[in-house]
């Protein structure tokens, strides 16, 4: 393998280390912040390492230099051969990064109560630092702080860093862990993610740095093989926010921001509050919180992809990770945003290259605005149900 090979080991299904894949012909692996990663991996089913590639254990693939790239279990082992092979085929192995764990979860709205006697219909966070917030859904859920039946042995949670603006929102019941997480971390700036730390998976949220000072890519850097950027307009410059209307008086407010890179289109959304009691003493605050997710979701978006080179003065790993802000040359102007994902292709042969995405990751095609459509549809068809409930 090349100097700059990834190196990936093989873990068993209690984070034990059980050895090391370096006959791989091809691997691409995924980062992403705030989201799941993924990989796949290509191998000889005439390797003796073949056999260690099993569902339930998993890889952690690390740079040349040591660096956690990612880490997670196995999803799909895959074995082909042509007429042609003169071999015993190929394994293709793909996996999915740890925080891919969070998603098993959803938010009950009395977490230390059984199934059976959940009675309250919302989950209240109310006048909390951002991490701390995060840091409890994820205890009381899944991690030390769960239910007996809901506890994940292997989870544990990083120190409090006290991240983050105070937060006040209410959760649907039983909204995915995941997505809640994502709500909250991108409205407060923050990152998230779970990795394997010794022989536990460590959730831990920190705060992306801000790096566009340095990793700064360019054709005339000699830095940067190619670019694509590209614009999406917003979904929402005007939340207009509904509270109470069931039990208590109707209240309405609309929260206005204009879009940067559409500075005269309107676009109105509904959001809706309807099953918060208008008596709360922070409904501002929930109000408030609801129309900055709502407008921070709905910003229109710039979607930059480079293949940028690594050069001794700026590698990736090293001084940049997914999470940083970093800075690009987009035609005249320099363009500063945070490092969505990267994909990190190696072969035996060529060794790595990297290819990130700066800004927006949903970009405009068919499957993300699908996707988006569901999640929004999930999330209203929540609130019917909770106000069912109530």
């Amino acid at each position: 393998m090349t100097s700059t090979a990834l190196r990936v080991y093989v873990r068993n299904s209690t984070l034990e280390r059980i050895g090391q894949v370096d006959d791989y012909t091809s691997l691409t692996v995924i980062p992403r912040y705030n989201a799941i990663g993924s990989y796949v991996l290509e191998i000889s089913a005439d390797s003796g390492k073949a056999n260690l590639l099993a569902e339930g254990n998993g890889l952690i693939i690390r740079t040349a230099d040591g660096t956690l790239v990612d880490s997670g279990p196995i999803r799909t082992v895959d074995w082909s051969r042509s007429k042609d092979d003169s071999g015993a085929g190929k394994l293709t192995v793909g996996g999915v990064s740890d925080t891919e764990v969070l998603a098993r979860y959803t938010c009950w709205p009395a977490p230390g109560s059984a199934i059976g006697a959940q009675a309250d219909a919302v989950y209240k966070i109310s006048g909390a630092v951002a991490e701390t917030a995060m840091r409890t859904l994820v205890n009381v859920n899944a991690g030390p702080g769960a239910l007996a039946s809901r506890r994940n042995a292997l989870l544990t949670l990083a120190t409090n860093g006290n991240r983050g603006p105070t937060i006040t929102r209410q959760l649907n019941q039983f909204d995915s862990l995941l997505a809640v997480l994502t709500d909250i971390a991108n409205a407060a700036g923050l990152g998230f993610r779970v990795v394997q730390v010794g022989s536990n998976l460590q959730f831990q949220v920190y705060a992306p740095v801000d790096r566009s000072g340095t990793a700064r890519f360019a054709f005339n850097f000699g830095n940067l093989t190619d670019a694509d950027y590209s614009t999406t307009p917003p979904t929402c410059t005007r939340a207009l926010v509904v509270a109470g209307g069931q039990s208590s008086p109707r209240q309405c407010k609309a929260y206005d921001r204009a879009d940067p890179l559409y500075p005269g289109l309107m676009m109105e959304q509904f959001v809706d509050l309807t099953s918060v009691d208008t008596a709360s003493v922070d409904l501002a605050a929930q109000m408030d919180q609801a129309a900055e997710e709502a407008l921070s979701a709905g910003a229109g978006q710039g979607s930059l992809a480079i293949s940028p080179i690594d050069i001794p003065q700026l590698r990736y790993g090293r001084d940049y990770q997914v999470g940083d802000t970093a800075s690009a040359k987009v035609r005249d102007s320099w363009m500063t945003d945070v490092v969505r994902e990267v994909t990190l292709t190696c072969t035996a042969s060529d060794g790595t290259t990297v290819k990130a995405t700066v800004g927006s990751s949903d970009g405009d095609g068919t499957v993300a605005r699908i996707y988006k459509f569901l999640a929004q549809l999930k999330r209203d068809m929540g609130r019917v149900k909770t106000r069912k409930a109530a």
